[in-house]
């Protein structure tokens, strides 16, 4: 009896042990899997989100409808099971060999998400309500570059004749003395600006009436340089001019502009933003490159098929002069959407399963 007791209590230490072993495993495991798939589940709304607003602005660019998908909540489902077996063997005098087997089960992440057709009439009436100027000046405040936020953000500057004249006056004659380094660079790409405005054959609007007013638009050459020379006629002088701020679906609008520039127009061309560097110099860099193509090995950082086409943005020279602003452009637009759309007016889903997560 004593030996039997003995090896009882043995195994039921064994199995203690084992048992425990399992439950930390266990809950190791499933803290793992959650954080991966959190960590998966993240990056791949991150990428969608980057697609979807590429994809409306290759439609805008060919004046094809938007379509929008909202990306839901999803299920977390860590199911686990554990247990502990063993066989024994007796003789007359008690136990005399026992084993066990722990045996542990899991299966944990996430089993499905929902999506929402965005298609409808309040998210549509919502991106079409001007952005709030707040949100213009937020961003200047966390110091993105301050021309690629007035060209994403302001659809037109409007001021009388007179006010034009002045600021035209006074910024030709600053560019004619440049007195500093800053005001050099500026009137340098001021002046590279004309140069390419007047080989492509533009024309200027004349000015008539009480007042003037710049649409920032994207579609040509022509119609782009007018803003860009008064915006930089602003920042040279470092003055503040009334504006009108586009709406989400006008910022989607005005990336398609960008993308026919590129790729459809008699006269090719990739808009160029002013940004500074860390050295205090400023440099025209791309503003939002989109080209057309199977891109080559580890060329694309976004791409998408539309109509059997395919479509990317170049991966950016990240840390050099040249650096494309394509990224920090996609950052802006979704922050913008985002801004633009409250989450009572997204569609309302509750146990609808659409798509299993293998």
């Amino acid at each position: 009896m004593t030996r039997l007791t003995s090896g009882y209590r043995t195994y039921r230490r064994a199995a203690s042990g084992g048992l425990l072993i399992a439950a930390v495993f266990l809950a190791g495991c499933t803290r793992a899997e959650l954080e991966h798939k959190a960590d998966a589940y993240n990056q791949a709304i991150a990428e969608s989100n980057n697609r979807q607003i590429l994809l409306n602005a290759i439609r805008a660019s060919q004046r094809a409808p938007m379509s929008f998908v909202g990306f839901g909540d999803v299920a977390a489902t860590p199911n686990f099971s554990g247990s502990a077996t063993g066989t024994f063997n007796f003789d007359p005098f008690g136990l005399t060999t026992y084993n066990v087997n722990p045996t542990l089960n899991v299966n944990g992440g996430f089993s499905s998400f929902t999506m929402n057709n965005l298609n409808y009439q309040a998210f549509a009436q919502n991106l079409q309500q001007p952005l709030k100027p707040a949100l213009v000046q937020h961003f200047v405040d966390l110091r993105f570059p301050k021309e690629l936020v007035r060209l994403i953000f302001v659809q037109e500057y409007t001021l009388s004749t007179r006010q034009y004249h002045s600021i035209e006056s006074e910024a030709r004659a600053r560019c004619t003395i440049r007195r500093n380094e800053r005001d050099r660079q500026i009137c340098s790409l001021i002046d590279d600006d004309r140069a390419s405005f007047d080989a492509a054959g533009c024309q200027d609007f004349p000015v008539t009436g009480n007042s003037v007013t710049r649409l920032n638009s994207g579609r040509d050459l022509c119609a782009m340089v007018p803003f860009q020379t008064l915006e930089r006629w602003r920042r040279l002088l470092d003055i503040e001019i009334p504006f009108k701020a586009r709406t989400a679906q006008g910022i989607l609008y005005f990336l398609g502009e960008l993308i026919a520039a590129q790729n459809y127009s008699a006269h090719p061309f990739i808009p160029k933003v002013l940004v500074e560097t860390t050295d205090n110099a400023r440099h025209a860099v791309p503003l939002f490159e989109v080209k057309r193509g199977a891109p080559g090995s580890a060329q694309a950082e976004i791409a998408v098929l539309y109509n059997g086409e395919n479509f990317y943005i170049p991966r950016p020279a990240f840390g050099t002069i040249e650096e494309a602003r394509s990224l920090q452009v996609l950052d802006l637009v979704s922050q913008a959407i985002t801004a633009a759309t409250a989450k009572d007016a997204l569609p309302k889903s509750s146990t609808i399963t659409l798509v299993p997560v293998r």
